[in-house]
């Protein structure tokens, strides 16, 4: 990676400038001014190369200069309109217009600009100035090359123009001249930074790969789904240290979410000494930042695994960090879900025939899915309930099923041949397959075997509309609904993990929403 060095002349008081940008008041004499042309020759600008005996002398730190639009005025003003010809030049302004064809005008943003600058070839990044400059560009400077002049400016332009954000930098190097002045050299300290990414990371994200038996998310199903929106830059977040990417945390939503809905896959690389503390600092970041944009509701946390993960060390290894990660952020009630699968080989299951199934409107449905949440088995259902109520965690069911892939018109209620309403079927679908939404038995006939009625005509229903896979989940600790799955020929897939933050620190989410891949079963 390339470096930025902000090089740079101040007075005592730490200006860079008078108050009218007036630099001259600088004196540069003596054993200062013959180290800085021997050790910083591109640094001069064109028009006094020549009396400083630097006309073709090659460039030995910096190959590229970044000014602000005060520092490149200077020049415009003696007509200077290339100052650094032997440097690549870049000018940050959002009103100045093109005066040259060997400066470019950078009018985005500077420190997405200079993360892709660093990741190009080359040698030194100069930041010439000026405070404004500097100041955004602050997290992104490298090392401090400070020429202090014995000189007191009393006011003027200061080194930084930048809100209060304390950052360390280590000394160096410093030296002391005959003429009273010194250059100091500081790096910034070793620190990680946690940030979300700009579109300049792109090639950086998808890079990272993950070599531990979990689920994770590799560049092409990222970039596909960064394409419909579901993953952004602005929910993907990287930790960096010493410019290197050594976490990265990918938030998933809907394509027309406002924020994100589920922490899709975290990775902090092996060499980091404490894992569970990155990732829990990575995750946290991002809760704080969702939550000032707006969320009212904490993301979750969704870790896919194998089946009979509990068996495997590698496994076990692999979630334990992540585990401890996810609850030092925050996110503390945990459940396990089993991922399930049906395709044609399973056979379709048969119905008893005991239950008509019929069409009904949404307020029927709503009743329905009232009835069902009480005594359900279903974790997030009871965590519904009693956070809400009843009424509301059902306004939230068929809000959200409404709002789904499949279509309205597949939803049946499942009745008695009295009339009487045993349950209800929806088959859903997410953004990648057709699934079995929501199933439930009202609690006066549970335990007679309505279930596998329901779940039969579920997936009757998706087979009929062409699906050659139905997905669907349930907890593990609800045994009844996991054996109707099994009856009916779902085998499970996948054990998911699923870590959010306590009821009372989160508005309810159903449990589909949280899932990005199969929507829940009661």
């Amino acid at each position: 990676m390339r470096q930025l060095t902000y090089y740079v002349g101040t007075t005592l008081d730490g200006f860079i400038a008078g108050p009218d940008g007036q630099f001259d008041f600088f004196p540069f004499e003596g054993d200062l001014a013959a180290a800085l042309v021997a050790e910083y020759p591109e640094t001069f600008p064109a028009h006094g190369r020549g009396p400083l005996g630097l006309d073709g002398v090659a460039n030995k730190r910096f190959d590229t200069v970044l000014m602000g639009r005060g520092s490149y005025e200077h020049g415009l003003a003696a007509g200077v309109t290339s100052p650094y010809p032997h440097l690549t030049q870049y000018v940050f302004s959002r009103t100045l217009a093109p005066l040259d064809p060997a400066v470019e005008i950078v009018s985005g943003d500077p420190v997405a600009f200079v993360r892709g600058l660093k990741r190009q070839d080359g040698a030194g990044i100069w930041l010439c100035g000026g405070a404004d400059l500097a100041g955004q560009l602050l997290g992104e400077i490298d090392e401090l090359v400070v020429k202090r002049y014995p000189v007191v400016a009393g006011s003027g332009i200061p080194l930084f123009r930048a809100p209060f954000l304390p950052t360390g930098f280590t000394l160096t190097d410093s030296r002391v001249f005959n003429t009273g002045a010194t250059v100091t050299t500081y790096t910034k300290e070793s620190r990680m930074l946690f940030r979300p990414t700009t579109e300049a990371d792109l090639d950086r994200v998808t890079a990272v790969t993950v070599d531990e038996p979990v689920g994770w998310i590799g560049a092409d199903r990222y970039l596909e789904e960064l394409g419909e929106g579901m993953y952004r830059p602005e929910w993907t977040w990287i930790a960096e240290q010493d410019g290197r990417v050594v976490a990265r945390a990918l938030w998933w939503g809907r394509a027309g979410s406002e924020h994100p809905v589920a922490l899709d896959c975290l990775y902090v690389d092996p060499s980091v000494a404490d894992r569970a503390a990155v990732g829990a600092e990575l995750i946290s970041a991002g809760l704080r930042a969702f939550a000032e944009q707006g969320a009212t509701k904490p993301p979750l946390y969704n870790l896919t695994l194998p089946t009979g993960w509990r068996e495997d060390p590698a496994v076990v290894a692999a979630t334990d960090w992540r585990r401890d990660a996810a609850l030092a952020a925050g996110l503390t009630d945990v459940v396990e879900r089993l991922r399930l699968e049906w395709t044609p080989e399973a056979g379709l299951p048969a119905g008893s025939g005991r239950l008509v199934f019929t069409e009904g409107t949404d307020e029927e449905f709503l009743d329905v899915f009232r009835r069902i949440a009480v005594g359900s088995l279903d974790g997030e259902t009871r965590r519904n309930v009693a956070l809400m109520g009843a009424e509301a965690a059902a306004r939230e069911e068929v809000d959200f099923y409404l709002g789904c892939p499949g279509e309205r018109s597949w939803w049946r209620l499942a009745r008695t041949p009295d009339g009487a309403v045993a349950g209800l079927a929806l088959p859903s679908a997410t953004p990648y397959n057709r699934n079995v939404g929501y199933l439930g038995v009202v609690p006066e006939l549970r335990g007679q075997g309505y279930v596998d009625d329901v779940l039969a005509e579920i997936t009757r229903v998706q087979v009929e509309a062409g699906a050659e896979l139905i997905t669907a989940t349930t907890d593990t600790d609800n045994a009844p609904m996991a054996a109707a799955f099994a009856r009916a020929g779902y085998r499970v897939a996948q054990t998911r993990l699923i870590w959010s933050a306590p009821a009372s620190e989160s508005a309810s989410v159903p449990a589909s929403e949280l899932e990005p891949e199969s929507a829940s079963a009661r």
